[in-house]
């Protein structure tokens, strides 16, 4: 059923893009890491759940990721090609399956399939992989992407009616893609009328791109105010203009996705912004960025536990409001 191995010639550049020029002269390891002096979370997984405490406090069975990457093998590896170079050591490494067994030793009972496209033509055979690897995965949550190329809507149109995806990932600056453009209206009118959310990478870390000022996702949401719109690494460095967006705007939802773990990606986040995350923490989701993370899955679940947040916002962001947002039935209540 798949074409994992169409065109992949030029993956190298899939995590490149606008923004990463210039930087060639330091390593991922010096641009990213822990922070001085504190206590450093060693990359390899030795098998300890150590959220189970966390989760049997909170009353959960088990977690929802909502921010968590299975592209074709082909692809991934290559990916992790780039992260080596410019980014970080990334944990996961293993096959499918073995990825598998970590996702369901730490309790990760449901979570999505995002992928994203960086040139044209590759949208629709990795929107193919998914579904397939949906099929045998119950765990799965299907997502699918698009690209800003004729037909897009087709593509969009696919995914919704014969895959039954629950939901879309964007990469604007991997994509290099302006999500205003109106070549992309027919595609988000379909996305809106089915009612299905977009995790779109909108903010600036861990590099920034021509189209990830909060700017763009203003406009987008001013052309579809009912697009229900999951902003990624809760907005990573313009942290403030992304959580006032949520706050305005009734569909739009943060994901935490390598926040709050200390880890210098992206923290660390504001401390002065937190009473207002708690806030509006029913549209807050976890996220884990897996497998493309520097430390045990188990550890960014954990930092949601120390969070100074109610039980009650931590059961949300970890199962609830993305189960809700995703149209995922069944309780989390363990």
């Amino acid at each position: 059923m798949t074409h994992i191995g169409c065109g992949c010639a030029a993956l190298f550049a899939v995590e490149g893009g606008a923004g990463g020029e210039g930087r060639e002269e330091q390593t991922g390891q010096e641009r990213f890491t822990w922070p001085e002096g504190g206590k450093k979370v060693q990359p390899r997984d030795d098998g300890r759940v150590r959220h189970k405490t966390l989760l049997d406090k909170l009353g959960l069975k088990g977690v929802f990721d909502a921010h968590s990457h299975w592209f074709p093998e082909t692809v991934m590896r290559k990916i992790w090609e780039h992260f080596d170079l410019h980014y970080w050591p990334v944990t996961y490494r293993q096959l499918p399956e073995g990825r598998l067994e970590w996702v369901r030793r730490n309790r990760i009972h449901h979570f999505t399939t995002l992928n994203y496209a960086h040139r044209p033509g590759m949208a629709a055979w990795l929107n193919e992989y998914s579904a397939e690897f949906a099929s045998r995965t119950p765990e799965a949550v299907p997502c699918g992407t698009f690209y800003h190329e004729p037909g897009a809507e087709n593509i969009v149109r696919q995914c919704i009616e014969e895959y039954r995806f629950r939901g879309f990932k964007l990469h604007l600056r991997v994509s290099g893609m302006d999500p205003t453009q109106t070549g992309l209206h027919p595609a988000f009118e379909e996305i809106e009328a089915a009612g299905l959310p977009v995790v779109i990478h909108a903010g600036g870390a861990p590099d920034p791109g021509k189209y990830t000022a909060p700017a763009y996702m203003e406009g987008l949401l001013k052309q579809f105010p009912r697009l229900k719109v999951v902003i990624a690494h809760l907005g990573g460095r313009e942290w403030e203009e992304y959580l006032s967006l949520a706050e305005r705007h009734e569909w739009v939802y943060l994901d935490t996705a390598m926040v709050f773990v200390r880890f210098q990606a992206l923290d660390p986040y504001p401390q002065a912004l937190l009473a207002r995350l708690e806030k509006l923490s029913r549209k807050i989701l976890f996220g884990s960025d897996f497998p493309n993370i520097p430390y045990p899955l188990s550890h960014a679940v954990e930092s949601i536990g120390h969070l100074p947040f109610d039980a009650e916002a931590k059961r949300g962001i970890l199962f609830d409001n993305a189960a809700a947002l995703f149209g995922i039935n069944g309780s989390s209540s363990g």
